[in-house]
């Protein structure tokens, strides 16, 4: 992989870029993930990125094939909208990127989704009667699988290189991945490259426009490390415009994830390849509205934090062994950020099995719940896995916890 930073903005390419948070997040032991993330503003366009370096991009690719991919894939089939799975939650959010596409569609079309993972959407689109089926995915044990139970042409690539012939394809969906790449203006490029004349991009992002009109945890979608872009649809409509699409559809709209309560505020927009598209100047004022939302995030978990460490505070000096469930992104900004690593915590607990066999922060291990069989009533769980609260109060009554339960 060629040497580069992500330190100009990726869209106008401008040097003119502040940053404008820094939030420490932590990683597990021999993680290759990077520990802080860096939000960056640019002061030409308004595109909101995560500013990293060359070694941190390497370390994130890795990590993909090394870390999220395993875990993901040995994750409870009930964990929510897993890449590419096939889960309740997944399954709503098919059918609404399908009925977003149907008009475009025909039972010819020729269909690659790119960023397939387990080949969720792809089976999805064959039980609607569609066989011109393809997909590829950058994670080996993504393709692997997809390969082994799908049925269809599933090869190993990426949005910004796609293992396919010139005017291959009817229709690219690129859904949840434009937010992962380092230089999203190569998908656009590719997506011109393997589709036929007048053929469809479909994207689907998340829109953050509405990273503050939709709240999960603080700072949430910046937790998520592997989302660098962080896309509005005036950003969008500016790399389609300088690539040769035409913005002809958009849809705005809600998701669950991992539970009802952790909502995805979803944009779709399909673009149709077109030569006689006309770039349209820039609209400051409406380009830069994605800055000022953004800004306001910022302001309000911000405060949030402030609450959040006066909270674990209070943990700490309650002096009670505790016990925290939900080892993820949520535990490991808690711990970083909000100073959860200063408490008495006596293990990690997560029902993943991957992270049990697999995961280690400060060489400490990850329990398997049945660890709380022997906790004492002077004990605390602490949950940490905010979109399983339910699910994990229902076990503790299983296994007769006798301590007490704190929720952040």
């Amino acid at each position: 992989m060629k040497q580069i930073e992500l330190i100009n903005c990726p869209i106008c390419k401008s040097t003119n870029s502040k940053s404008i948070l820094k939030l420490h997040c932590g990683t597990f032991d021999g993680s290759t993930l990077y520990h802080n993330v860096v939000i960056n503003t640019c002061n030409s366009c308004g595109h909101i990125y995560n500013r990293l370096s060359s070694d941190e991009i390497i370390g994130l690719m890795k990590y993909y094939n090394e870390e999220y991919a395993p875990s993901n894939m040995g994750a409870p089939d009930n964990s929510g909208d897993r890449p590419g799975s096939k889960n309740y939650f997944t399954i709503k959010r098919y059918f609404q990127l399908y009925d977003f596409i149907n008009p475009v569609l025909t039972k010819h079309s020729f269909i690659l989704d790119v960023g397939c993972a387990m080949g969720g959407f792809l089976d999805y689109l064959h039980q609607q009667g569609l066989n011109n089926l393809f997909g590829i995915d950058l994670t080996q044990k993504y393709v692997d699988y997809a390969n082994n139970i799908g049925g269809y042409t599933i090869k190993l690539g990426n949005a910004e290189s796609i293992p396919f012939a010139r005017n291959t394809f009817d229709l690219l969906v690129i859904d949840q991945v434009m937010e992962h790449l380092v230089e999203p203006i190569n998908a656009f490029k590719e997506a011109k490259r393997v589709l036929k004349d007048g053929g469809f991009l479909c994207i689907g992002i998340p829109d953050a426009s509405r990273y503050d009109e939709i709240y999960f945890f603080d700072f949430y979608w910046f937790l998520m490390r592997e989302h660098i872009q962080h896309f509005d649809i005036e950003h969008l409509r500016l790399i389609g415009e300088d690539t040769g699409f035409e913005l002809i559809s958009l849809s705005k709209s809600e998701a669950p994830m991992m539970s009802n309560s952790m909502i995805l505020p979803n944009l779709n927009a399909i673009f149709r390849l077109t030569d006689s598209a006309i770039k349209k100047p820039a609209d400051k004022k409406t380009c830069f509205e994605l800055q000022n939302n953004i800004k306001k995030y910022i302001a309000n978990e911000t405060e949030r934090l402030r609450k959040r460490k006066e909270t674990i505070e209070q943990l700490k000096r309650l002096e009670k062994q505790i016990y925290v469930w939900g080892i993820g992104r949520e535990f490991l900004y808690l711990y970083e950020q909000a100073g959860l690593k200063y408490c008495n915590i006596e293990a990690l607990i997560d029902a993943n099995p991957y992270k049990q066999e697999h995961v280690t922060l400060e060489k400490k291990g990850i329990a398997d719940p049945s660890i709380l069989k022997n906790a004492t009533r002077n004990s605390i769980v602490l949950i940490t896995a905010i979109a399983h609260k339910d699910t994990i109060k229902k076990s503790l009554d299983n296994l007769g916890y006798k301590g007490g339960i704190a929720e952040l």
